[in-house]
């Protein structure tokens, strides 16, 4: 990749700017053994702050700014502490930034967190896409991935969560709000939202262009729509840590009344059909 362009998605990671597809290409091209072998003169002192650990990406950023930052990959999840012992687990290409100390209980989360937020008299504030979500110490989970909408579930305690307009909603353990083109308030079961922590993969009426970016995330494939019209279909389904993609695929498509095709590099996945079953 040309100099100029790595040097422009350093720039935009270093100020918090970059999308996760930014992240992603910033993070892959640094990774790779030819990069880091001919390594340019003005990446050493970003490279200096960064450090890859059990294929975690962490970054430190200036003594005086006292923030960190840590980018997990597709195909991963990490559990962090934070400095004030509450503790938040991080699923795949997920992003957190907070600061070392814990005189400011404020975290920015960019993809998929379950939050365990220990007790003080201090909020604890998290930003995450077009929401703000204010708590003294609780258990939630939050889902914010680009292009998707907002979706906050409460695990226990009680959270309360600002949207763009500064609307305030309060909620508390088995709410849901979602924040999208319109707010969406619902009771559900907490467990679903954090099944991923345990390693389940469950799904409550997620469309399948949903459900399809979350698989992405978990094994690394890109999915194909033959028919635009699939992307809407619905479903509720479970899976225990031990299903696999083609599992998972195999009865989602049955349910669907589609057909899938995995290309022979195990990367791309085709999905095929006339619609949703009914």
């Amino acid at each position: 990749m040309p100099d100029d362009y790595i040097r422009s998605l350093a720039r935009k990671w270093l100020d918090g700017t970059a999308t996760e597809e930014e992240t992603a290409t910033l993070m892959q091209w640094y990774g790779q053994e030819e990069t880091r072998s001919r390594i340019p003169v003005w990446w050493i002192g970003i490279a200096a702050s960064l450090l890859l650990i059990a294929g975690v990406w962490w970054l430190m950023k200036t003594p005086d700014a006292r923030k960190m930052a840590i980018y997990v990959p597709r195909e991963q999840q990490h559990k962090v502490l934070l400095p004030d012992s509450s503790v938040v687990w991080l699923n795949a290409d997920s992003k957190l930034q907070y600061r070392e100390d814990t005189l400011v209980r404020e975290v920015i989360l960019a993809g998929e967190g379950f939050f365990d937020v220990q007790k003080n008299t201090k909020p604890f504030v998290v930003k995450a896409g077009n929401s703000v979500t204010t708590v003294l110490g609780t258990s939630f989970n939050i889902r914010a991935y680009q292009h998707e909408a907002v979706a906050i579930t409460v695990a226990s305690g009680k959270v309360q969560v600002q949207d763009e307009q500064q609307h305030i909603t309060v909620l508390t353990a088995n709410k849901q709000i979602t924040l999208d083109k319109t707010t969406i308030e619902r009771t559900v079961d907490a467990t679903v939202s954090q099944a991923w922590v345990h390693g389940r993969f469950e799904i409550d009426n997620e469309t399948f262009e949903t459900v399809a970016n979350t698989l992405s995330r978990k094994y690394g494939v890109t999915f194909h729509f033959e028919n635009e019209d699939l992307r809407k279909c619905t479903f509720i389904a479970s899976f225990d840590e031990h299903a696999n993609l083609e599992r998972i695929l195999g009865l989602l498509s049955k349910i669907n009344n589609s057909t899938f095709r995995i290309s022979e590099d195990q990367q791309d996945i085709y999905i095929s059909g006339q619609g949703c079953s009914q």
